[in-house]
């Protein structure tokens, strides 16, 4: 059931004129309504307007992209980043341009639609994603492209990666979302970028949506300074609109709530971890925030208790039923507390 708000999420949610905690979303960080953030932008806003009117290919550049990518890419321990306006773009970004030069394109199971295009092959497991690959490498042509999500929620992928590891990965290109990792996993939340890297594949390619834990309306593409140049000079980056320069300046002066605020989510989740009973309950991925499960009496049960989360039908209506529950920094030591007496009733 959907329920229609008149506001931004928070820790608390009110429906029906009745106040319930959330813990659904993905804001992982809490800051779409945290006052310092917002200030933050709201200055930025004062300073850079709403909205850049004008393509990045343009004969007039605003240094602030510029600033951002280089953060960003020094931060995630890539060579180059470029930025698009959201995730969902630099994804169809990356795998159109990959299809373009005539590369055979693979997406992983459980690979975000954002990647999942026409001409792109997809697996059902991993098996037949070893077997596509093998098949691909075997006629000898274009290096294939693998697509994963690197937070797929199946426990396949991060944090080892058990997944990719059984592809001959230096003669694959990877291309990760990193969406669900950026801000929140890898060292200091810088993501999954490196630690890919670490496997060693002939190529490697990272995109992301920034407004997940960052709370930053944009996206961004991690690679060499070689392939993130070719990716500049294709028609669709060149044709579509850039964030909002506002958010980038944001993104270069919240580097300190970013840490603060990833300290008080590794709290909340050390200390619902530490209280879960019955962790078995859940499916879920150890090191990120969120707690899977397929149970809807439990489901119903924790809505009645005054907690509202994750669950629907993903990734469209003919999907599964998706339970969820979503830790965020905005979460109080009470809050987490809370939830975790009571999933402990209903599920002991």
């Amino acid at each position: 059931m959907a329920h229609s708000v008149q506001r931004i999420p928070d820790r608390e949610i009110v429906i029906d004129g009745k106040p319930n905690l959330y813990f659904g979303g993905t804001a992982y960080l809490g800051l779409q309504n945290h006052t310092p953030f917002k200030e933050l932008y709201l200055n930025n806003v004062t300073k850079y307007g709403m909205h850049y009117g004008a393509s990045r290919k343009s004969n007039v550049a605003l240094d602030i992209y510029e600033a951002a990518e280089s953060y960003l890419a020094n931060w995630v321990g890539s060579a180059s980043c470029l930025t698009m306006s959201s995730g969902y773009l630099a994804a169809q970004l990356v795998v159109h341009h990959l299809l373009e030069k005539g590369h055979p394109v693979i997406a992983a199971p459980h690979a975000h639609t954002a990647l999942l295009i026409n001409g792109v092959k997809t697996a059902s497991d991993m098996d037949e994603l070893v077997q596509f690959t093998s098949e691909e490498i075997a006629r000898n042509q274009q290096i294939p492209v693998i697509l994963f999500d690197t937070i797929d929620f199946s426990g396949q992928q991060f944090p080892n990666f058990e997944g990719l590891r059984q592809l001959p990965l230096n003669k694959v290109i990877l291309v990760g979302d990193d969406s669900h990792g950026i801000g929140i996993v890898g060292d200091n939340g810088n993501g999954c970028y490196s630690m890919l890297k670490a496997l060693q594949p002939a190529k490697l390619l990272v995109c992301c949506s920034l407004g997940k834990a960052l709370g930053i309306q944009a996206g961004a593409v991690f690679g060499d300074h070689e392939d993130i140049k070719l990716l500049e000079g294709t028609s669709f980056y060149g044709g579509a609109s850039p964030a909002s320069p506002a958010f980038m300046a944001t993104l270069l002066e919240a580097k300190d709530l970013f840490s603060e605020r990833l300290e008080t989510l590794k709290n909340n989740y050390r200390l619902f971890k530490s209280q879960l009973k019955n962790p078995s309950f859940f499916d879920h991925i150890d090191g990120h925030p969120t707690f899977e499960f397929q149970n809807d009496e439990v489901a119903s049960d924790l809505n009645k208790d005054g907690f509202v989360f994750t669950n629907f039908n993903y990734p469209d209506e003919n999907g599964p039923r998706v339970s969820r529950l979503v830790l965020s920094a905005y979460h109080k030591k009470e809050d987490i507390q809370k939830l975790v007496a009571s999933v402990n009733t209903l599920t002991d």
